[in-house]
């Protein structure tokens, strides 16, 4: 096995250092390095993030009646309605406007 192989699969990356491991470090040149990464994970925020808000109008509505718990079939009652009203609305642009007096081709 080559050193390359061995080096590009090690884990040693994806291990956070042992932050409690900078006081047993002597005097070295590695200090300032050491203690600049146990302020970074010191200053690194707890516990579980706060929910985002939804800002826009398809956020709040996919928020409202899409995601979660509030799943509902309301979306689809609603896709149902606006293709009716569209749809009415073009037929009577078209077509049924002038029938409004009673006249037929």
């Amino acid at each position: 096995m080559s050193a390359i192989f061995r080096r590009a699969y090690t884990t040693k990356t994806l291990i956070p250092p042992n932050v409690a491991a900078a006081t047993r470090l002597s005097g070295s040149a590695k200090d300032g390095q050491i203690t600049q990464l146990v302020d970074f994970y010191k200053k690194l925020p707890k516990g579980t993030v706060e929910a985002i808000k939804p800002s826009g109008p398809w956020a709040r509505y996919k928020a409202r009646y899409i995601d979660g718990e509030n799943a509902s079939v309301t979306p689809l009652l609603h896709l149902i309605f606006g293709v009716f009203t569209i749809g009415y609305t073009i037929d009577y642009h078209f077509h049924l406007k002038h029938h409004k007096n009673g006249e037929h081709h």
